[in-house]
């Protein structure tokens, strides 16, 4: 626990009940599989040991981290390279990336990849599921509140058309297997959720390029598959909000995502008053509540992301109650100092 925190754990009827738990949570996985057991056994016996990689590169305006386990070496620069990639379709800080042009030119289909389609389509589905508290369509309010220029290279601006609103139509917004249109008046902010679906999406990435086992870390967006350097499950530690060098909880993860938004972070000043960047779709203005840092873990990095939004719009209490009814673990670092989390949480004993 971080120094100056208390720790304790929700007791909301339902908290922590977990409908991903046999797959995401099992500490061991090759129990249960026995073809995964064989590879367990002949990797990480007495006398073998998997090849561990590791890459990391400056993206999405944070740092990228990718740690393999097994297959080639060259993987994890693989996975920075497809990455790469993905931000060049979804950047808000690029004229030419994908939804940038769909941005500028609203009312028109636009051909895009299939990755730009699975984000919005992401987008629509994490809109549904949180009752509106995640919005990407919030760019133009984003930007109201200080967000325009990037904090990782201050000559980067985004641009938007003179229709923008503050908050977009996300129903209106079409989609089809190739083509994307905004209605006048909706822009998109691949955002949180961005940064969450690129981890899923490099760590299938790197399995699908012979890893046994991958972490993929966007700016604390992280997606996990497969082996981790244990052989079983991956053990992460979530820092407080306050001090880095103290981690609030270390938790046991076999796979799936986990991600934590804090609002102390991306911070700007707007005139007199200091705003962030986790924009409320109801006032369209910084949020406030009684979280400071919210965890999620779910089956991915990109849901993760999504439900951390809740925490900020609503407050600790509906979060929670998000947790029981959706299934998934939700932890708080609250403004009193106080870090909670739902009764099932996975917390690593040493």
């Amino acid at each position: 626990t971080s120094a100056g925190s208390r720790a304790r754990t929700c007791t909301c009827a339902g908290a922590g009940r977990w409908n991903y738990g046999r797959i995401l949570m099992t500490s061991d996985s090759s129990r249960t599989d026995p073809v995964l057991g064989s590879i367990h056994a002949a990797t990480f016996s007495e006398s073998t040991s998997a090849t561990i990689a590791h890459a990391s590169a400056k993206l999405m305006g944070t740092t990228a981290n990718v740690t393999t386990v097994g297959g080639s070496p060259d993987v994890p620069e693989k996975v920075i390279d497809y990455l790469r990639h993905l931000e060049s379709l979804w950047s808000r800080f690029r004229a030419d990336s994908e939804l940038s042009h769909a941005n500028s030119n609203p009312g028109i289909s636009h051909s895009v990849s299939a990755e730009t389609i699975r984000l919005v389509q992401e987008m629509k589905r994490g809109h549904r599921l949180t009752g509106g508290a995640f919005d990407p369509t919030l760019l133009g309010a984003l930007i109201a509140q200080g967000y325009g220029t990037s904090l990782s290279n201050p000559r980067l601006v985004t641009e938007l058309p003179p229709s923008a609103k503050r908050r977009g139509d996300i129903a209106a917004i079409d989609i089809s297997d190739s083509t994307l249109r905004l209605p006048l008046g909706t822009t998109l902010d691949s955002g949180g959720v961005g940064k969450g679906l690129a981890a899923d999406l490099c760590a299938a990435h790197a399995m699908s390029l012979g890893a046994l086992g991958a972490l993929v870390d966007v700016g604390g967006d992280v997606s996990l598959q497969g082996a981790s350097p244990r052989g079983n499950s991956w053990r992460l530690a979530i820092e407080s909000p306050l001090d880095s060098s103290h981690r609030v909880s270390t938790v046991e993860l076999s796979g799936g995502g986990i991600a934590t938004s804090t609002v102390l972070k991306r911070r700007f000043v707007v005139g007199d008053t200091e705003t962030h960047h986790i924009i409320n779709p109801f006032t369209l203005e910084s949020t406030q509540s009684d979280t400071s840092q919210a965890t999620v873990i779910a089956h991915s990095a990109a849901d993760a992301e999504m439900w951390t939004k809740v925490a900020f719009v609503h407050d600790s209490r509906q979060f929670f109650a998000s947790a029981a009814r959706h299934g998934f673990h939700a932890g708080c670092f609250l403004t009193s100092g106080e870090w909670i989390t739902t009764k099932d949480w996975p917390e690593y004993a040493a």
